[in-house]
């Protein structure tokens, strides 16, 4: 799931992997090390400067080029664009806070333009607020493009009840892997996470920092701990909001996000259950009035003028949207209530917003950059054949949600470009990394959470009790404890629960 953005497909060969891993761990890791190097020695050859512009609200605007292949600059570079926000109080400027707000594919710049709505006014006062869009994001030249609508895919039967369906499920996701490489195939090879962290390198000289600090959101936690593998010396502060499991490869990592899904949604239908939802029948359960609308919009999809009906892919994707977070509840139970009676605009428009469309019918490109970072970063390649073997499986752990993985992983499945994987996350920084989770996040459960803190080695887990993705800025102890560290660099227990 996208904004979720994240996971998918691996673990089928898990006894084989064992084996190998017995065999050629030390093998494996010394490779691994000694390409990390050259890479690293081909991105501090690479230098750009950065040519500042006063822009919109009287924030900084500038740009700089990073090459395709850091190893092989000549093959093309990308262009990236680069805001910031100066500190209010320069004399009492402590540095530079890059921030990214996840994805893969979503774009950064607003987070500067919104900053005073979105960070501690200490944390303005005192740092400069840059934001880059990475490669292939956002206004990133070139970007990722693939197609002008997700209807034609996204609007498909996700749990099919026939060979027909599963068919136009499978030639569907060939379908859209073939528009992404027919639109962005020269670049896509070099738009993986690890190519986006050696970016921030670059960046970090270009802004003239020994050491920076960084705070990172959902996906943004996937790149802060790759980038602080990478270069651990130039790690001021890291702060990982809703931090992505490191630990599973692609298969068990979307797995994982399927059951956080399924959780939230359960803990939505216990709150209807305690006080009756406006779309549950009398004598119904919210699990029943659930299954009851979704079941007719999957045998009598809700037409709509102009557009795809609101069938039950539409309506999976509009139910995953709305578990974000608990604020977003009151959306669900409404959209749920309008399909009961008829009317799939509600779920239509949650359909079209969890994909970037606006009212005019534009769309951004934030689900193909999604498609084109994820797909190169898995660890391994996934069959149709075996993705189409893991429904059951899903089904076991998200009966009502699970199969919206399933049409993720086929458009993976039929990627022209070859996975590149990973680094094995450990960072050896100077100061202690924050890692934050949330006790009901659907799209990073706090189990993978956990997780990064193990692998990162040197890192301190704050808890959240809320209901949602991210909890900067809603939990105020979690955001009394980033600020403090951002600012002061101030150590604490291994776990703090808020």
């Amino acid at each position: 799931m996208q904004a979720t953005f994240d996971p998918m497909v691996r673990r089928m060969w898990l006894g084989i992997l064992l084996v190998v891993t017995a065999v050629a761990c030390s093998d494996g890791a010394s490779s691994e090390t000694e390409s990390r190097q050259q890479n690293i020695v081909a991105v501090r050859d690479w230098s750009t400067t950065l040519q500042w512009k006063e822009c919109a609200d009287g924030l900084e605007c500038a740009s700089f080029d990073v090459p395709f292949d850091y190893e092989n600059p000549k093959l093309g570079t990308f262009t990236l664009p680069v805001t910031r926000h100066l500190a209010n109080r320069q004399s009492e400027r402590i540095g530079t806070l890059l921030i990214n707000p996840g994805g893969p594919g979503a774009a950064a710049l607003d987070f500067v333009a919104y900053a005073d709505q979105i960070f501690s006014k200490s944390l303005i006062d005192q740092f400069d607020i840059v934001a880059w869009d990475p490669r292939g994001v956002g206004q990133s030249d070139p970007h990722i493009d693939c197609v002008d609508s997700m209807d034609d895919y996204f609007g498909l039967d996700p749990s099919p009840d026939d060979a027909t369906e599963t068919n136009q499920l499978v030639t569907g996701a060939g379908v859209f892997a073939s528009a992404c490489m027919t639109r962005s195939g020269d670049f896509l090879p070099y738009v993986s996470t690890v190519d986006a962290a050696s970016d921030m390198d670059v960046l970090r000289r270009a802004l003239n920092e020994d050491t920076i600090s960084y705070l990172g959101f959902s996906y943004g936690t996937k790149l802060g701990a790759t980038w602080a593998t990478l270069f651990p010396e130039t790690v001021r502060a890291a702060v990982l909001d809703a931090a992505i499991d490191p630990s599973k490869g692609y298969v068990d990592d979307l797995i994982l996000q399927a059951s956080g899904f399924e959780e939230s949604l359960n803990a939505f239908f216990a709150k209807c259950d305690e006080s009756p939802c406006s779309y549950m029948k009398v004598g119904e359960s919210a699990e029943d009035a659930f299954d009851r609308i979704l079941l007719s919009l999957d045998q009598n999809p809700i037409a709509n003028d102009d557009r795809i009906a609101t069938n039950q892919g539409v309506g999976q994707t509009a139910v995953a949207a709305t578990l974000y977070g608990e604020s977003q509840w009151p959306q669900l139970e409404s959209g749920l209530l309008a399909a009961s009676l008829g009317d799939g605009q509600q779920l239509l428009i949650l359909f079209d917003e969890y994909f970037g469309r606006d009212s005019t019918g534009q769309m951004n490109d934030s689900i193909d950059a999604y498609f084109g970072i994820t797909c190169l970063d898995r660890d391994q390649n996934v069959t149709t054949k075996q993705v189409l073997n893991l429904t059951d499986r899903l089904k076991t752990i998200a009966p009502r949600l699970g199969a919206g993985w399933i049409q993720e992983m086929l458009i993976c499945a039929n990627w022209k470009v070859a996975p590149r994987g990973g680094v094995t996350v450990h960072a050896n920084t100077d100061n202690r990394m924050v890692v934050v989770g949330s006790t009901g996040d659907a799209a990073t459960p706090l189990e993978g959470t956990r997780n990064m803190v193990t692998a990162l080695g040197r890192a301190r887990l704050v808890i959240s009790p809320l209901e949602q993705h991210t909890t900067y800025g809603s939990d105020s102890c979690v955001t009394k404890i980033v600020d403090e560290y951002l600012l002061t660099l101030s150590d604490g227990p291994d776990i703090t629960t808020c």
